[in-house]
């Protein structure tokens, strides 16, 4: 089948409705002519994965990349069709494996990790600075910011998104900041 005939997601445009699958393998528009991929996890969070591709690589080989980054992402991203399904299968270990996140209240500056190891506790408890250091930040992201991400990542730049969500270190209360 030529690539031609092939459906194709594309950047801000609707494809088809389609339902979350976990291990359903998506399609996610990045140019013209140039597409990255990632794997859905639990609803609703996605891996995914390194390098960007002109032709749909098989799901044997897509599984088989490093994961760039995993993220929570707003259900339209699947539901409205931005990202297509292009396939399924089990979900590897590491892309269903559940990672730590820290959260900052915008007012008092507060941090707290997020994780389901807290979930009798509202999924998250306080933090030191250093607990949340290197980790994502707690945050759904809509799916044309999960693909300026991508685009980032591959041109080599800071994504204005992630940049967004890091720590505002000056707010961290003192009793928090064990790093001075």
């Amino acid at each position: 089948m030529k690539a031609n005939n092939i459906l194709r997601a594309q950047r801000g445009k609707p494809t088809k409705r389609q339902r979350w699958q976990t291990g359903a393998m998506v399609e996610i528009p990045i140019a013209e002519d140039c597409w990255a991929y990632g794997q859905l996890g639990e609803e609703y969070f996605v891996a995914i994965f390194e390098g960007c591709f002109s032709e749909r690589p098989a799901i044997e080989d897509l599984i088989l990349l490093p994961i760039l980054f995993k993220s929570f992402v707003y259900r339209d991203a699947i539901g409205r069709g931005f990202w297509l399904k292009v396939g399924r299968v089990r979900p590897r270990f590491d892309v269903m494996k559940e990672d730590y996140r820290f959260k900052q209240d915008s007012i008092s500056g507060e941090l707290s990790l997020y994780h389901s190891d807290f979930a009798e506790q509202g999924w998250e408890r306080p933090a030191l600075l250093s607990e949340c250091l290197g980790l994502e930040c707690v945050a759904v992201w809509e799916a044309s910011h999960v693909e300026d991400r991508i685009i980032a990542a591959r041109e080599g730049y800071q994504c204005k998104w992630v940049s967004s969500l890091a720590i505002d270190l000056p707010k961290v209360p003192a009793y928090q900041n064990d790093i001075h």
